[in-house]
């Protein structure tokens, strides 16, 4: 067989399997959702933090100040429940103290979509999601 003939070859079969490839969704990006009114976006990094954006204002990452205090803030999720659980935790000290910890459940239902249920005030984790509760919100990708 000839060179250029071995080339196609291994072209059409790289292309051929990529094409049967599904994306896996990620909770990387920015998700847009409205809560009571309110238009918020979440944006979580590939390096483990995530901040909240309403009304111009960020709430979270890394090095934010609160009343002068530089923390940081961070997600975690556990894909191996269902549920899949989500905490946001917010850290001292370049990461090494936790100060506290905002409870959740979420899905991803596809790549643009995707549905959080959080408790703000750091008690038990909700155990079903629930388009009912206002602790739920689905948020859309944007970036």
């Amino acid at each position: 067989m000839k060179p250029l003939c071995i080339i196609a070859t291994f072209l059409m079969i790289a292309i051929s399997l990529t094409s049967f490839t599904t994306k896996t969704p990620t909770l990387v990006g920015k998700w847009k959702g409205e809560d009571a009114g309110e238009v918020g976006i979440i944006t979580f990094d590939k390096a483990g933090y995530v901040s909240f954006t309403v009304d111009g204002e960020v709430v979270g990452g890394k090095n934010y100040s609160v009343d002068g205090i530089v923390m940081d803030m961070v997600y975690e999720t556990d894909d191996s429940v269902t549920p899949h659980t989500i905490d946001f935790i917010f850290k001292l000290n370049e990461g090494q103290i936790e100060v506290s910890r905002m409870l959740g459940i979420y899905e991803l239902v596809d790549e643009k979509t995707l549905i959080l249920n959080m408790k703000f005030d750091g008690k038990e984790r909700p155990v079903i999601l629930d388009e009912n509760s206002v602790e739920q919100i689905t948020l859309r990708k944007i970036k």
